[in-house]
């Protein structure tokens, strides 16, 4: 869709996408990207979420072509053509604990995934330290797919923490806010980045106001009404920056300056414009600012969940 909107602006070179599914099986991420670089002669590969971006960043640097992605922390930045399109864990950090010191949050427990999600609550941990009197009552990390948090949550809860602050790969989620309500008679007090946003639609009651740290990886408002309006699809986790990072290596494209008898703009040309040029960048992610090694960065919003939706708030 993004992609047919931009070829109606006359673009100087001819861009086609070449989907394969990878079935979130890490046994198939590195063959179906191995197939784009060396099948398909892809100058850049698009993906979402850590198991995908980092395998193909290290793709994409044996082979000296671009990864764009969406993953939480920086690790796929590592190399010269790799980027990725994400809040940066110190904006999402400093978001989290200045809402809760907002709440009057005294104390949490934390229940983590033991992923790249880790990533952001070490930077949670590192910033409440240095910027606020919270403190860590409980801390417990979970393989990812987790289902069984009883013992864990009986444990926490002997501390009265005020807030629980969990990660977790849905549906572990949902099975997390289940499990806390029938031990502990209440769940109105569980926070988290992100995730609340990937709960399945059918299932987010159990979050009905609840607040949560948003990095806006579902796109612009804008965005989300012409996906569904133009292909009838909610717009879901990291579809929004996928559609930016296109976005972005199309203008790189067709803005770098092309050397003399070549019919292309070099990598480093490529590169060079997306350094010179990616500030404040409006895309259908947001606006993005390219910083560090290739990091997208943005700002994360703080969310409530109101009739199974997020919706921006203040508080």
């Amino acid at each position: 869709m993004v992609l047919d909107e931009m070829k109606q602006k006359n673009l100087k070179y001819n861009y086609q996408i070449v989907f394969e599914d990878n079935q979130m099986n890490p046994q198939k991420v590195a063959t179906t990207i191995n197939k784009l670089i060396n099948v398909d002669k892809a100058k850049a590969i698009l993906t979402f979420w850590n198991l995908m971006g980092n395998t193909a960043s290290a793709l994409a640097d044996q082979n000296s072509i671009f990864s764009l992605t969406c993953s939480i922390g920086e690790d796929s930045t590592k190399g010269k053509y790799n980027f990725n399109n994400y809040a940066s864990n110190y904006e999402q950090a400093k978001a989290m604990v200045e809402t809760l010191k907002k709440h009057n949050v005294k104390t949490v427990a934390l229940f983590t995934d033991n992923s790249g999600m880790r990533q952001q609550y070490e930077e949670v941990k590192d910033y409440m330290a240095k910027n606020s009197d919270i403190q860590i009552v409980f801390e417990e990390f979970f393989n990812p797919g987790e289902k069984d948090y009883k013992a864990a949550i009986i444990k926490a809860s002997a501390k009265n923490p005020d807030m629980y602050l969990y990660s977790g790969y849905n549906p572990s989620t949902y099975i997390f806010m289940k499990q806390l309500k029938e031990i502990t008679g209440k769940n109105d007090n569980v926070t988290t980045i992100d995730m609340f946003f990937d709960m399945a639609v059918k299932d987010r009651d159990i979050i009905e106001g609840l607040w949560y740290v948003d990095s806006n990886l579902n796109g612009t408002k804008e965005f989300q009404d012409k996906l569904m309006k133009e292909k009838g699809l909610v717009s879901q986790s990291c579809t929004g920056n996928t559609a930016a990072n296109l976005q972005i290596i199309v203008a790189a494209y067709e803005n770098a300056p092309v050397e003399e008898g070549q019919i292309l703009p070099s990598n480093d040309a490529v590169r060079a414009w997306i350094f010179d040029n990616v500030k404040d960048f409006d895309t259908y992610g947001g606006k993005v600012t390219v910083v560090r090694d290739g990091l997208f960065d943005k700002a994360p919003s703080i969310k409530k969940m109101i009739n199974r939706e997020p919706v921006e708030v203040n508080d």
